[in-house]
């Protein structure tokens, strides 16, 4: 889901991480500092209905209640189960994932999802890995973000 482009005389700063996985994103930064546990939180009952399937339910995390399709979403890591691919994959078939991740650390846990859906359903989602610690001080929760895979390019748009 790619948001309209900001308008000309917005603030605009630029990172550069590095291609995890491949594609283009854009929308608004969905930001947050504790690492996820994608199958606690988006693999409860409520997943099965159209609308909610992308919305965190771990009333542990910071994102409870959040809806995370369409957006960026900026988060350092994943945590728990190996069944995350395979959430994060689903969320991406239908079409209920975010447009972009931006992580510090894309493990395996993680990747397996977007790369399956982006093979086995030409669906998947671009993966940034952005390690360094100034990402939680440029990007913040409602910046519009366009997120090139090709790349590696963030870029960030602050709307005044």
């Amino acid at each position: 889901m790619n948001a309209s482009k900001p308008a000309v005389d917005d603030v605009m700063q630029t990172l550069t991480g590095h291609v995890v996985i491949k594609g283009f994103g854009s929308g608004q930064a969905l930001v947050t500092q504790i690492p996820i546990n994608f199958a606690a939180a988006l693999a409860g009952v409520s997943s099965i209905i159209p609308g909610k399937r992308g919305v965190i339910q771990d009333r542990h995390h910071e994102l409870f209640q959040k809806n995370i399709k369409g957006k960026v979403l900026v988060f350092p890591a994943c945590i728990g189960s190996t069944f995350t691919g395979m959430v994060l994959m689903q969320l991406m078939y239908k079409k209920e994932a975010p447009a972009a991740m931006i992580t510090q650390n894309a493990d395996p846990l993680l990747v397996s999802g977007a790369i399956l859906a982006d093979v086995w359903f030409k669906c998947g989602i671009p993966v940034v890995e952005y390690k360094a610690e100034d990402l939680y001080g440029n990007i913040h929760t409602g910046d519009m973000v366009e997120v090139n895979g090709d790349t590696g390019e963030i870029k960030i748009f602050k709307i005044f």
